[in-house]
């Protein structure tokens, strides 16, 4: 299995990384990956690889180099996760808004409310008590969400942590995954290439 990272310039960007060699460690995974900034992006090898994960960053998706056309070029061809900033990135190409937080959440620990059970990559934690690190200012709205884009999952007080498409195999986590606060990074992460490997084999 190969991956593109887009890069948004951020230095988690590593850590996804790690979690990417655990989950090589812990299972029989071949897997390779290639990270490009988002603002260097080689378009011309994009069929090369099997799914995206569109790293967090700074600013606002807009602002983020090429990562919409990244998206607008792989939506309904590839599998993607997107975090944080990818996140919103994927929910503002389906024609979501983002709404900016009274308060920045950064190092913040939250619990995960309303899990979706139907939701292919979030909907084995349902029912469990799960912590994730946040690290961001905006969220999604929900007054914005378009009918393509479902919540898998919200924060304590209702904001939207994670999203998917209702039929592409498109996933965003508001949250850090890769974060060392996040007791399920590994655990998503696995199951995204998961999902990945089934789609190669259909």
């Amino acid at each position: 299995m190969r991956l593109l990272i887009i890069d948004n310039h951020d230095s988690f960007v590593y850590n996804i990384v790690g979690l990417l060699r655990d989950c090589i460690r812990r299972g029989e995974v071949s897997l390779s990956w290639t990270i490009e900034k988002n603002d260097a992006v080689s378009f011309d090898r994009l069929h090369e690889y099997d799914a995206l994960i569109l790293s967090p960053g700074p600013g606002l998706p807009s602002e983020a180099g090429s990562l919409m056309r990244v998206i607008d070029l792989c939506a309904g061809t590839k599998p993607m996760l997107g975090i944080c900033l990818g996140c919103q990135a994927i929910a503002e190409y389906f024609g979501a808004s983002l709404r900016h937080l009274d308060r920045p959440r950064h190092g913040h620990l939250s619990h995960l409310t309303g899990i979706d059970s139907d939701d292919e990559l979030m909907g084995v934690f349902a029912g469990r008590d799960v912590a994730v690190g946040r690290y961001h200012s905006w969220v999604v709205s929900d007054e914005s969400l378009p009918t393509q884009i479902l919540v898998g999952a919200r924060d304590e007080e209702g904001n939207i942590m994670s999203l998917r498409h209702v039929s592409l195999p498109i996933f965003g986590t508001q949250f850090h995954p890769e974060s060392i606060v996040s007791g399920c990074g590994i655990d998503i992460m696995e199951r995204f290439l998961s999902i990945v490997s089934s789609r190669q084999r259909q």
